[in-house]
């Protein structure tokens, strides 16, 4: 019974394992030639060939312990009965020429690997015959014995002397190949190695006489029970891997339901966008640092952070992405999407634990969250730990109503309600993780899309090749600005904005805008992703109103601007930029007056559009990304 490498590896050894390997088979064939010569002062007969024969036979049927690189047979018997009938050197060849013949009837078996197979066997089966005999005293069984004690105490130690070296040497060569821990490796197999070789030194003592020969009666007894053990076990072991296979596919379930439900929830709430993959990530990193390392807590987890704001589907969304501070009413609409969370999830009936995560994961601290009030403890660590990183994260994000923090104010926000909020210890724990946390979200692709949105209307604008005109600002042909300054006259009290992609394609650029917003407006430089209007460029999606102070800061307070409404302006499949009609309006735009601007939008791109087939435009046009490259 010995443990099996996982998988056959491409890669070059590393210089430890070959070292190591090169040892192993060094003393192995030491091993093998002093064993050849030695084997001239043994007596060969019968006896011997049937025990050969018998270990070679035996090591052909071998059962996979499940779930365990680890596989059972009944050779080793035949071997530590050699050892007590014929002395180290008949054994240490026997177990030789078993794994020659192991290694012919296997393919794609490489050359230090049959080595070492057959080196391995031969050092431990010498070692520990030697050390029998040196207990023993002398060179036959059937003479070494005066006492039960003696017997047991001889016996025992080359049992355990083999176990240690078979099981040792195979395990640090395992590590080594798979860079793995050599103890970590040997303890979980140690158990069934252990009880295989007692177990067959066992059952070797027995099936030798007193006269020096086999005991064919005790073999005649025993080989039923060998044969219907092993008919068994091999059926167990067949219903095991089967139910593991079961367990296997339900779990690929899981993992595929709780990926849809994931999507849903980034379809549903695109102000969040990119959102709950950060912190799945953050959440699961923190964890393992304080130390979960249950599976099943961890899968829990790992299903809750992703699946935390699934209750989302079921708030309307005008209150999921409006765009300013929600009424109490809609705050405590907002609030119900936990209970509703966990009413989904409940009807999944997932394995682990995720449901109490989902409901509890805006509780607080000091019993002041919802929805039921727990306090400290009380709370699942997994929803303690989400709540963290959930706000975190929330904060550096982009939202349409403001700029996302930096980390450093958001790390100053965690700490201010350390105890109040947030568990205190998780705080700090998460804090210092931050750091760590960055890198591996660059290594994601940032930690947001609007990096892969700025590198492809960047590329897109380069591509064009055509530069803006009119001191860096792109311009438009008089007949859009007609179109424009008709339409936004039709809406009272209202300011507007055309803003056009620039060529770097990370900065919106004014190509139009109202006489009252006029020059002060022309030095506007909205990042992508930035403000209302950068945020409506990154994610193709309109904007109700919002605050203008987001795009135009001092200028919106100077002009009395108290909403806005920005939406994208396409030039057919390719982005050209936002229109942004800011008012005064402190109740905001009717639903009119936004369906109006939308459709401004579409009729200010089909004009672009014309003009650019025409060849009359000097705008650079930017093409949108590549859907894949966005998500």
């Amino acid at each position: 019974m010995v443990p099996q490498p996982d998988a056959e590896r491409e890669e070059t050894q590393s210089p430890l394992l070959r070292a190591f390997v090169l040892a192993v088979i060094v003393g192995g064939a030491a091993v093998l030639l002093h064993s050849a010569i030695a084997i001239r002062h043994t007596r060969l007969d019968v006896y011997l060939v049937l025990l050969a024969a018998l270990t070679i036979a035996s090591g052909r049927f071998v059962i996979r312990v499940p779930g365990r690189p680890v596989t059972v047979s009944v050779s080793e018997v035949f071997v530590f009965a050699s050892v007590l009938l014929y002395g180290p050197a008949a054994a240490t060849l026997m177990v030789a020429a078993d794994g020659i013949w192991l290694s012919l009837n296997l393919r794609h078996r490489r050359l230090y690997r049959t080595l070492f197979n057959i080196a391995e066997p031969a050092i431990s089966t010498w070692t520990a015959a030697q050390v029998f005999h040196a207990l023993a005293g002398a060179d036959r069984f059937a003479h070494a014995f005066t006492s039960t004690p003696s017997l047991l105490a001889a016996v025992g130690a080359m049992a355990a002397v083999f176990f240690f070296l078979n099981s040792g040497l195979m395990a640090i060569a395992i590590a080594l190949e798979n860079r793995a821990s050599a103890y970590d490796m040997w303890r979980r197999h140690a158990w069934y190695l252990g009880i295989n070789y007692f177990a067959a030194a066992s059952l070797a003592t027995l099936a030798v006489g007193s006269d020096g020969t086999l005991n064919l009666a005790v073999i005649g007894l025993a080989a039923p029970l060998l044969i219907l053990s092993h008919v068994a076990y091999r059926e167990a072991s067949a219903r095991v891997d089967e139910a593991q296979r079961h367990v296997g596919e339900v779990e690929h379930l899981y993992h595929a339901a709780v990926e849809m439900l994931a999507i849903a929830v980034d379809a549903k709430d695109q102000v969040t966008h990119g959102h709950i993959r950060r912190v799945q990530r953050h959440t699961l990193a923190v964890a393992k640092t304080l130390g979960v390392s249950g599976a099943v807590d961890l899968r829990a987890i790992e299903a809750g952070a992703l699946l935390h704001d699934i209750g989302k589907l079921a708030v309307p969304d005008y209150v999921l992405n409006k765009p300013s501070s929600l009424t109490r009413v809609e705050h405590d609409t907002m609030k119900k999407h936990v209970t509703m969370g966990a009413r989904i999830l409940t009807a999944v009936d997932f394995p682990y634990p995720v449901v109490p995560i989902v409901r509890h994961h805006h509780e607080q601290w000091d019993g002041r969250g919802y929805p039921d009030g727990l306090v400290g403890a009380e709370i699942p660590i997994g929803a303690r730990i989400l709540s963290v990183v959930d706000c975190f994260d929330a904060l550096t994000s982009d939202r349409p109503y403001r700029s996302r923090l930096s980390d450093e104010r958001a790390m100053e926000i965690l700490r201010s309600r350390k105890g109040t909020f947030y568990d205190p210890a998780i705080v700090e724990k998460f804090i210092e993780l931050i750091p760590a946390l960055r890198r591996e979200d660059a290594a994601h692709g940032g930690s947001d899309v609007r990096g892969f949105v700025v590198a492809g209307l960047a590329q897109a604008a380069s591509e064009r090749g055509r530069e803006p005109t009119v001191a860096g600002l792109p311009t438009v042909r008089p007949r859009v600005r007609a179109l424009f300054a008709d339409r936004i006259a039709r809406i009272a009290d209202a300011e507007a904005c055309l803003f056009a992609v620039g060529a770097a394609g990370d900065l919106l650029l004014v190509a139009h805008a109202t006489l009252r917003l006029g020059g002060s407006a022309a030095s506007l430089r909205i990042p992508i992703g930035g403000g209302v209007s950068g945020w409506v460029a990154v994610n193709r999606s309109t904007i109700r109103n919002a605050d203008p102070r987001l795009d135009l800061g001092d200028l919106a307070e100077s002009l009395a601007l108290r909403a806005c409404i920005s939406t994208p302006i396409f030039m057919g499949a390719e982005l050209f930029g936002v229109l942004t009609v800011y008012g005064t309006q402190a109740a905001g735009f009717s639903d009119e007056t936004i369906a109006s601007v939308g459709m401004l939008a579409q009729e200010i791109g089909l004009a672009i559009a014309r003009a650019d087939a025409d060849g009359d435009d000097t705008r650079p046009v930017v093409r949108r990304p590549p859907i894949a490259a966005v998500s």
